[in-house]
């Protein structure tokens, strides 16, 4: 096998790329693919500069995160711990692991009602085949082949929605005002709306998992630069491309056509001028496996934060490890039955794990700018306009949407 340090630079960093396209996997999710594709349909080219900032936003956090875990050398539960005390801590790993676990509960409706539609047997049971087999994967391993094929269908699914813009050919007029913002009707829908778009791409699970990632592949604080471009290439680019892909394609085959994604399945007409009659069989198995390999890697996070609060690192092969991942599995089981359409409980999920968000990248930037924790490597005044961006937009649509809800 070839010895990583013997090869090129370039060749080099691009094998050493990994915990942020963690990350964008799992933002690249079910939630986010409906609640992009939604906007599209229901808004036409109106919403894009929402798409884009939230793009933009994710990968400001997302590196902030990994910023922090790298200079102090813990998870987030853990920094904060060390800085602020126990009690802080806790509620922070608390904060998480409601997120993560409210997350699980929707993500398994859905599975659930994507396997109802498709084998045509209407059972909750399925949720029940579905956990034991999480618990298996997660907790026993084994479950990143299954990802793996999973993420190169989700992937396919995404190239149909490129190769369909080919074909519906937007209105690039449209696309550019699309890119002013418009805030001249702005009521409960759009702010839900916008919402739960930026809460699939910054929120409180992917912001501690990102910090808990860096280490597993081994980074320290002289990995900063190579954090900077993962982050950058994964969230910039992938999945970036990923949602505006998404998003113009509802804009310029669903709008058109009325059709504003009220129902799970309604989105697959997006993809219906390449696929045909197979669009629907594809859009199901490709949201299917965008489920399950977003799903899993969210009881491991779980697994972080617990032994994080706890102080310990453990694996599959610790028994509280495996407990922490049967745990959240039997808390995700009551999702499978739920009343309600899983259309409207995603964008419901993404809304509410969004209103912990502004906390977490507080913490990240107070940190990235205190000296004493920081040093050297304390926030440029470009991230720390991002930062102050993240945190303004995450305050004002957490507060809006709470107070739009009561």
């Amino acid at each position: 096998m070839e010895n990583i340090n013997s090869l090129p630079r370039f060749k080099k960093i691009v094998l050493s790329f990994g915990p942020a396209w963690i990350i964008s996997a799992v933002a690249a999710g079910p939630g986010t693919t409906l609640s992009v594709a939604k906007a599209g349909g229901t808004y036409g080219y109106g919403f894009l500069w929402v798409i884009l900032l939230s793009v933009l936003l994710a990968f400001v956090c997302q590196y902030m995160a990994a910023k922090t875990a790298l200079i102090g050398g813990k998870g987030i539960v853990g920094i904060v711990r060390d800085k602020w005390g126990k009690g802080l801590a806790f509620f922070v790993a608390l904060d998480a692991l409601i997120v993560i676990w409210l997350c699980n509960v929707v993500l398994l409706k859905v599975l659930v009602s994507i396997t109802e539609f498709v084998t045509g047997i209407n059972s909750p049971l399925w949720g029940v085949l579905f956990v034991a087999l999480f618990y298996g994967l997660v907790a026993h391993g084994g479950y990143k082949i299954i990802e793996a094929v999973c993420k190169v269908i989700v992937s396919l699914l995404v190239t149909c929605f490129i190769f369909t813009l080919f074909i519906a050919k937007p209105d690039f007029t449209a696309v550019l005002t699309g890119l002013i913002p418009d805030f001249s009707n702005f009521g409960q829908t759009e702010v839900l709306m916008m919402t739960a778009i930026m809460g699939g791409s910054i929120h409180v699970t992917i912001l501690s998992m990102q910090t808990y990632t860096v280490h597993e592949r081994g980074w320290t604080k002289k990995d900063l630069s190579l954090a900077l471009a993962d982050t950058a290439v994964s969230l910039l680019g992938a999945f970036g491309l990923y949602c505006t892909a998404i998003y113009l394609t509802g804009a310029s085959v669903l709008h058109p056509a009325g059709i504003k994604v009220n129902s799970l399945f309604e989105m697959a007409e997006a993809i219906k001028p390449l696929l045909g009659e197979y669009a629907y069989g594809f859009f199901c198995l490709g949201i299917w496996c965008a489920v399950f390999s977003t799903i899993m890697p969210t009881f491991i996070a779980a697994a972080y934060v617990v032994g994080d609060q706890m102080n310990q690192k453990f694996g599959p092969e610790d028994k509280t490890y495996r407990r922490i991942i049967l745990i959240g599995c039997l808390i995700a089981l009551p999702g499978a039955f739920l009343p309600g359409k899983p259309m409207n409980l995603l964008m419901l999920m993404l809304a509410l794990s969004f209103v912990g968000t502004p906390l977490f990248v507080g913490i990240f930037m107070t940190l990235l700018n205190d000296k004493s924790f920081a040093k050297e490597n304390k926030n440029s005044l470009l991230l720390n306009a991002g930062g102050a961006m993240a945190l303004a937009v995450t305050i004002f649509l957490g507060v809006k949407w709470a107070w739009e809800m009561m």
